[in-house]
């Protein structure tokens, strides 16, 4: 009997439709469900800054049976979404589509690549296997609002986010990928978000990035340069939105504006660990779109 074959290609090759069609079937039994329409995984894609030419589908005799969503920005990579479909899950093919998205990010010339992943979910052993390390805890809130009074918040124009944003997200407060500088931009430029600051006798000490949708107030991002100032800036926020409920995702759990969260109140409602693989030198250059790599597929490929 033939063994069949497996190839890898760039997730560009593949349709929209296509690609939203296999993110379900790789997400299909996540923890947090992420059933994105077209639409969705389109508009996640771009925000994300991620780079379909630069992703891998894996492809098992014609049929794309994984998926790795990655990003590339000067020495700086992500991956925003990776999976096998289930019926080819433990067989080895997700270790081999990481190795050769990892490859792939090599030739770059990236000096790290970070990524996600639940303390349950199996892949993070697949990920220790392919380089990457725990760097840290990540958190997120979703709680009820509890604050009484506070000092008003100060609208900004974006211009003045940028510089904000590399001066308060350092140390603990570093951003994780869904949050560097040029994905809060993106957000805060295609939905005409509000940028809120907190300022003490100094300047501007804290800052959020406000949505609001559905009784929630959703902070895109948000960072202070103390403890006190990250009190002040959450204790206002609370005012101001009275009584809805406060989202923040993935923010690094030793941070000032974590620990202000749960000094008021507010627990953590999913942590996940944020791992990182150095980049290696690329040993030669790598060309998906003109010689995708084929494999024999023997059911353990590492």
């Amino acid at each position: 009997m033939r063994n069949p074959s497996l190839d890898f290609h760039p997730a560009d090759v593949l349709p929209l439709g296509e690609l939203t069609l296999l993110w379900r079937e790789v997400y299909a039994n996540y923890p947090v469900p992420l059933p994105f329409t077209e639409d969705e995984l389109e508009r996640f894609i771009s925000m994300s800054g991620i780079d379909l030419g630069l992703s891998l589908v894996a492809v098992v005799d014609g049929v794309p049976i994984g998926l790795c969503l990655a990003a590339a920005e000067v020495a700086d990579s992500w991956v925003g979404g990776f999976g096998v479909v289930d019926a080819y899950r433990r067989t080895g093919i997700g270790l081999a589509l990481m190795r050769r998205q990892c490859d792939a990010l090599d030739a770059r010339g990236v000096a790290h690549t970070r990524l996600e992943v639940m303390p349950s979910n199996r892949a993070r052993r697949l990920y220790a296997t392919a380089g990457f390390a725990d760097r840290r805890r990540l958190v997120s809130f979703n709680s009820p609002a509890l604050g009484l009074g506070a000092d008003p918040l100060v609208v900004l124009p974006p211009t003045q986010l940028p510089a904000l944003h590399r001066r308060l997200h350092i140390g603990v407060s570093a951003p994780p990928w869904q949050r560097t500088e040029e994905n809060v931009m993106r957000a805060v430029l295609r939905d005409k978000l509000t940028v809120l600051a907190w300022r003490s006798d100094l300047g501007v000490s804290a800052y959020a990035v406000e949505q609001n949708s559905g009784g929630v107030s959703r902070l895109i991002d948000a960072a202070a340069e103390s403890a006190h100032a990250a009190e002040a800036l959450i204790a206002s926020l609370a005012a101001r939105v009275r009584g809805r409920r406060l989202c923040l995702g993935d923010e690094p759990a030793a941070s000032p504006i974590a620990q202000a969260m749960r000094r008021f109140g507010a627990a953590p409602r999913t942590h996940r660990f944020e791992m990182m693989r150095l980049g290696e030198k690329p040993k030669k250059t790598l060309s998906f779109h003109h010689a995708p790599h084929t494999a024999v597929f023997q059911g353990h490929v590492g």
